[in-house]
């Protein structure tokens, strides 16, 4: 998970303002604070990185947390509540795969692990 988190991480960071505009576009956060689309990239690779040693900080972990919950209801309430149809930033800004389940899906994941590592 550590490694696929690192290079999701990664495809955001090429081209950070294109991911930027597309992620705007769903995101909770980054609709309310610009300055998001900028620092999320940062965090999602320190907790990939994080993820790859054996007991990351618990800090790390709750980061991990609250932006698998932020990142599952942001995808929810575009998708399912608004019916938005929208391309998924999650590879960076020029990918094509639509959001849906699958955002969802690495967002529950993303917050799945970090809650097994804190009760650990």
């Amino acid at each position: 998970m550590g490694i696929s988190i690192c290079l999701l991480a990664m495809l955001k960071l090429m081209d950070i303002n294109a991911f930027g505009t597309s992620y705007k576009k769903y995101d909770l956060i980054s609709s309310k604070f610009d300055s998001w689309i900028y620092i999320y990239p940062f965090c999602e690779l320190l907790i990939g990185i994080s993820f790859l040693n054996s007991s990351p900080p618990s800090l790390i972990n709750f980061i991990a947390l609250f932006l698998g919950i932020s990142g599952m209801i942001s995808v929810f309430k575009a998708v399912y509540l608004d019916k938005l149809k929208l391309n998924c930033a999650c590879i960076g800004g020029y990918a094509k795969t639509p959001l849906g389940i699958i955002s969802f899906i690495e967002n529950l994941l993303m917050a799945i692990m970090s809650v097994l590592i804190l009760i650990k």
